[in-house]
């Protein structure tokens, strides 16, 4: 067999959300910032996007990571986010798969216990603290930039449905649906039918509303739809789904951090006050608005979120030189 490309990853994964962490197999990224390296990976090294996450090595759901090194003062490491799709400005669940990782591999410590990691990202920094029980990982707390509240209650039509729902930014644009109130009964069993909806409802809202971040203006449009219904006043679930039909496996870390932020303008939630989000496989993050705060003219606050990662393996891909498939292919 004659080889091509070599890839080596750390695969984690955080409340079931997987992501594949690239750690060695990269061509050297110029750039003196992580904007600049995170620009030329997308255009000269997509292919090793498409190889490491689509199938047959990956599948339609899969995240991916790169780490590399940072400039800014304060900064622990950069890293950028991609899915078997594209690119994300920020992923809280697969920042936390980094931040596992790298405990693993000890380009991070657990010590002293008040520590504190920051990365760059895309999308600004983040900063991560870890909690420890009996020297490992249990948990890790993510503090996200600035979300907040473009519009409650717009009117849309989707799945011939006509539906409430609230337009949100947190880290990307989202949608969320209170699913009681719409008529939607959230169950697992019924997750191909969401899949179906959650779909339409991006699409109608792309099609009718305008994202407008003061800040980023270069994030734009509505990435994922979220279904979520009140268990009880703390306690909430979700079904979370992507433009292309990806679900996410986790409760969604920037869609914990949206629905938080929500409640917090909408006056249901304090400061400081914890809510728990499960997923479609029953996993769990929290989620809390540690200060509210304006972005530009809209309503929002800090968003922190926890969940536990684990390190699932160490691989090495290969792409063969005879392989018709080349970098790979996504089915449906």
């Amino acid at each position: 067999m004659e080889t091509r490309r070599i890839l080596t990853t750390i695969d984690t994964h955080t409340a079931g959300g997987p992501t594949r962490i690239l750690t060695s197999g990269v061509p050297f990224l110029p750039g003196t910032s992580l904007p600049e390296k995170f620009a030329y990976f997308k255009d000269h090294f997509d292919p090793i996007r498409k190889l490491l996450l689509t199938e047959p090595r990956g599948h339609r759901d899969m995240y991916g990571a790169v780490v590399t090194v940072t400039r800014q003062r304060g900064a622990d490491l950069g890293v950028f986010f991609m899915t078997a799709a594209g690119y994300l400005p920020s992923c809280v669940h697969s920042a936390m798969g980094v931040a596992a990782a790298m405990l693993q591999t000890g380009a991070l410590r657990l010590e002293p216990p008040e520590i504190e990691w920051v990365f760059e990202t895309p999308g600004g920094l983040v900063a991560l603290k870890p909690r420890s029980q009996a020297g490992k990982l249990a948990s890790i707390s993510l503090q996200t930039q600035p979300a907040y509240v473009q519009d409650v209650g717009a009117e849309l039509r989707a799945g011939g449905r006509d539906l409430r729902v609230d337009l949100v930014f947190s880290g990307v644009f989202f949608v969320l649906v209170d699913s009681s109130p719409n008529g939607l009964e959230l169950r697992p069993a019924r997750l191909p039918e969401f899949i179906v909806l959650g779909q339409q409802v991006l699409a109608e809202a792309n099609e009718r509303f305008e994202t407008r971040h003061p800040g980023l203006p270069e994030i734009k449009g509505f990435a994922l739809t979220v279904f979520y219904d009140r268990i009880d006043k703390s306690h909430f679930r979700d079904i979370v789904i992507g433009r292309t039909g990806s679900v996410d496996r986790s409760p969604c870390g920037a869609g914990s951090g949206a629905l938080a932020v929500l409640l917090s303008v909408q006056g249901e939630l304090a400061s400081n006050e914890g809510i728990d989000i499960e997923g479609v496989i029953g996993t769990h993050f929290g989620a809390r608005i540690v200060r509210p705060v304006r972005v530009g003219g809209y309503s929002g606050g800090i968003p922190e979120v926890s969940g536990s990662a684990y390190v699932t393996g160490f691989h090495q891909f290969v792409l063969d030189a005879e392989d018709p498939l080349g970098e790979g292919f996504i089915l449906g």
